[in-house]
């Protein structure tokens, strides 16, 4: 296991594992160095110091493992590590009046264990000190007082900061579940940026005023945090760490699926046992269409481990993308039973069922998708089609506004795999289309997906004018002019068509795009 990863199990409290990071070693050094004992006596009340802090964030991560147990919420594990702890919840609570109740319970359980400390630092005043009946007693007794009053305060400390209203800190949580409640989701996430990242430029400035570098340390942590908020903040914050460290990964998050592929395969001819190379180039055939290379790569993942919960997911997906669903069924259901904790299997078997009529029961498991993962576009905007195909407009618009709440792009266009979706729901793609486009008639995204619907129905008429539209708002985008030159020889205007290929060969900065240019410029020779 990697260092930074490395904890070690206590047993289990509750039903909770309980875990020790290792860098709650270095709490003894620290605490050494704020007490410097220079006797047994010091070097006592230093080690009960260290010994009440990781007790005290024992306690508090346990509140939140205790507040999650009572809503009905499943807790994976508790960790303990030097700058606080992490309550490892199965799932989000969709609702917010249980993620505040979630939250709040760690400072509360700090704020009691603050009043027990000072009810046993009056008690040795008023009590035991008095009845000390040798100076070597009394010299004991008064540093447990000291220490009653020392712990008291580093509660009240873990309270005050908890409390900042910076995500992922308590206080940002609670800051979330409470404007949720109020405002909605999206704007929920909206506001706790907008609290927390001038809070979070306050604690930098301070740590570094301070040098006080454990402290900043934590903000980059919590800066990372704060990112998963935003989708758009999250995706460049997951672009630059992929640009650092992993360039196959850059390429694919930029839809750059070719160069992404060339780069695994370059992977996997280094290091062939390495079945992560496999499955990785696997999605980047699967992006740009080509399944039966996306199959090879899929099989050789499950010859090197049949339970691989990626390979399994991937192999279902391409047998859904073959409609043959009873046997796309068995590997999601594998999939499902590997890590029950993981939306993806989950949204797809609901997309399945979906698939075969059968409504209520995908819609139960796309609340279960959404509630393992509540920021992903796409889980929304399929649950609206199935709202819509029950007659449950009010939920279909719900779930489409909160979509294009968090990421426009991804919930208005689809990637080339996902085009499928349009196909014999034209009537709610209008609905949904229509209405952003009420709203900002000059929205790009909202006319290309609306485009890309007509041409997946075959009503090429409005699909070349819903793509002229789209271009004229954003004509540097690529797939505009290589979806509207495919709806020009649907509808026998080649001259139109080739000059759109031949903007799209020219102009595309993706691989895979230009190739498919390419190809259909071929045609025409």
């Amino acid at each position: 296991m990697k260092a930074l990863g490395l904890t070690w199990s206590f047993g289990r409290w509750r039903g909770v594992e309980v875990r020790f990071h290792f860098s709650t070693l270095f709490s003894i050094p620290i605490a050494y160095y704020l007490f410097s004992p220079v006797d047994l006596r010091g070097l006592v009340e230093a080690l009960l110091w260290v010994g009440g802090f990781l007790l005290f964030i024992f306690l508090h991560e346990m509140g939140h493992a205790l507040a999650a147990q009572l809503v009905g919420v499943e807790v994976k594990s508790v960790v303990i590590w030097l700058l606080g702890g992490l309550t490892n919840l199965a799932y989000k609570p969709e609702k917010p009046a249980h993620n505040f109740f979630i939250y709040a319970a760690g400072p509360l359980m700090n704020m009691l264990l603050a009043f027990l400390c000072v009810t046993a630092y009056i008690a040795s005043a008023i009590i035991f000190l008095p009845i000390s009946n040798t100076p070597e007693t009394y010299i004991w007794l008064q540093m447990f007082q000291n220490l009653f009053l020392s712990l008291a305060i580093l509660n009240l400390i873990l309270v005050v900061f908890n409390l900042i209203p910076v995500y992922p800190l308590d206080g940002g949580n609670l800051l979330h579940a409470a404007t949720e409640w109020l405002f909605g989701k999206v704007n929920a996430d909206r506001i706790t940026l907008a609290v927390g990242i001038p809070l979070l430029v306050l604690l930098v400035i301070f740590g570094i005023v301070a040098r006080d570098y454990i402290l900043l340390a934590f903000c980059v942590l919590i800066a990372l945090s704060i990112s998963s908020l935003n989708h758009n903040m999250l995706r460049k914050v997951n672009l630059g760490i992929n640009y650092l460290f992993k360039r196959a990964g850059y390429f694919y998050l930029r839809g750059d699926y070719e160069r992404a592929a060339r780069l695994y395969t370059t992977d996997v001819e280094k290091q062939p046992e390495n079945i992560n190379n496999y499955l990785a180039r696997a999605g980047c055939y699967l992006a740009m269409g080509q399944k039966a290379r996306a199959l090879a790569d899929v099989e050789r993942a499950l010859r090197m481990n049949p339970d691989h919960l990626f390979a399994l997911e991937l192999r279902g997906e391409l047998l859904m993308l073959d409609k043959d669903y009873d046997a796309a069924l068995v590997y999601f259901q594998r999939a499902q039973a590997v890590n029950p904790n993981w939306s993806v299997p989950y949204f797809d078997h609901a997309s399945l069922l979906m698939e075969r009529g059968e409504l209520n029961p995908a819609l139960e498991k796309f609340n279960k998708a959404i509630a393992l993962q509540s920021r992903m576009p796409l889980f929304y905007v399929v649950r609206s089609l199935a709202h819509f195909k029950l007659g449950d407009l009010k939920s279909a618009h719900e779930d489409q506004d909160v979509a294009v709440g968090i990421s426009p792009e991804e919930a208005l266009v689809m990637v080339d795999v996902n085009l499928m979706l349009y196909e014999d729901n034209f009537e709610w793609a209008k609905d949904f289309y229509g209405r952003i486009l009420e709203k900002r008639p000059h929205n790009a995204f909202a006319l290309q997906g609306l485009a890309d619907a007509c041409l997946a129905n075959r009503d090429f008429v409005n699909a070349e004018a819903l793509y002229s539209r789209a271009i004229e708002v954003n004509p540097k985008e690529t797939r505009l002019y290589l979806w509207r030159g495919k709806t020009y020889v649907e509808l026998n205007e080649p001259a139109k068509a080739k000059k759109d290929f031949e903007r799209a060969s020219s102009a595309s900065d993706k691989l895979h795009l230009k190739r498919q240019a390419d190809g259909l410029l071929k045609s025409f020779s």
